[in-house]
Order: structure tokens, then C-alpha cells, then sequence
């Protein structure tokens, strides 16, 4: 009788033991690059859609809202705020928000550079949490829009 109580006592046991296993979130590189286009709906606000490859969520499209906020130590330049999605090929997101820092390098380029925060996500990065700083050029194509390419370096909890 005692060896059919222990039995179950020691499966509970190690199906408990299991439960941090499976809900544990791991730290892991989130980097990636994009490219595409931007298009000024003022002089101070910007939408940015391009596709890339994010590490963890492959093939990603890059959809941006931009908000400049103010000027920058650099000659000409501003410092913005955006807030960010990217989206897997599955659905799954990733939100960002960052603070960067674009300079003028030549008549209607610019190269930007910043910070960026995980907010959060949906899928299997709906509690996900990070940092990392990206690195990009643009180039004004028109008066109201232009192209970039952007790299991402960091690092993502989920």
C-alpha cells in the first residue's frame, strides 16, 4: 500500500519540478537589418516600413512611427523618438520604443544612431523585455520621403 502512495507522491514532485523549466524565459541575441522607406506626414512626424531579418523571428517586416523632439549636438541635426514593430512571418511581434540621434553627413543624407527598449510583443514574445542600439542612413528621395537601411544590435528576454 505504501509503494501506490509514493507513487503519485513522486510523479506530483517532478511535474512541479518541471513547471520552471517550461515557463523559465531565456536571454538571447536580437539583432538584425532592414531597409526601405520613410514618408514625412509633417516636419515633425515620419512613418517607416521596410522588411529585414531579425535573429529569432526571421524574415521580419519593420513598421515605424518617428516624432522629432528636438535639436542635436551635431551640425543641423535632431533628436527623435519612435515607436516600433516588428513582425515575423507567424504574426508574432516585437514592440520597441527608441531615442535617437540623427546628423546630417552630406545634402540629403543622414546617418542615425540610438537606443532602443523592448516594450513588449504578442505571440511567443508577449512578456518580452531588452535593449540594444541601432545604426542607420537615410537619404531624402523627395520632399516628403526618402529610403534607409538600419542595422539592430541587442538583446531580447522572452
Amino acid at each position: 500500500m505504501k509503494r501506490l502512495v509514493l507513487i503519485p507522491a513522486v510523479l506530483a514532485v517532478m511535474v512541479l519540478a518541471a513547471f520552471p523549466v517550461v515557463f523559465a524565459s531565456h536571454s538571447t541575441p536580437f539583432n538584425g537589418s532592414f531597409s526601405g522607406t520613410f514618408t514625412l506626414a509633417s516636419q515633425t512626424k515620419a512613418t517607416i516600413t521596410g522588411p529585414g531579418h531579425m535573429q529569432h523571428m526571421g524574415e521580419t517586416s519593420f513598421a515605424a512611427s518617428a516624432s522629432i523632439t528636438g535639436s542635436a549636438s551635431c551640425q543641423g541635426g535632431s533628436t527623435a523618438t519612435e515607436q516600433e514593430t516588428f513582425t515575423a512571418a507567424n504574426g508574432d511581434k516585437v514592440f520597441t520604443s527608441s531615442n535617437d540621434v540623427l546628423c546630417p553627413t552630406s545634402t540629403n543624407t543622414f546617418h542615425i544612431t540610438g537606443s532602443w527598449t523592448v516594450t513588449g510583443g504578442t505571440g511567443r514574445f508577449e512578456d518580452a523585455s531588452g535593449t540594444g542600439s541601432l545604426d542607420a542612413s537615410g537619404v531624402m528621395t523627395s520632399s516628403t520621403s526618402g529610403t534607409f537601411s538600419l542595422t539592430a544590435t541587442g538583446t531580447i528576454t522572452y
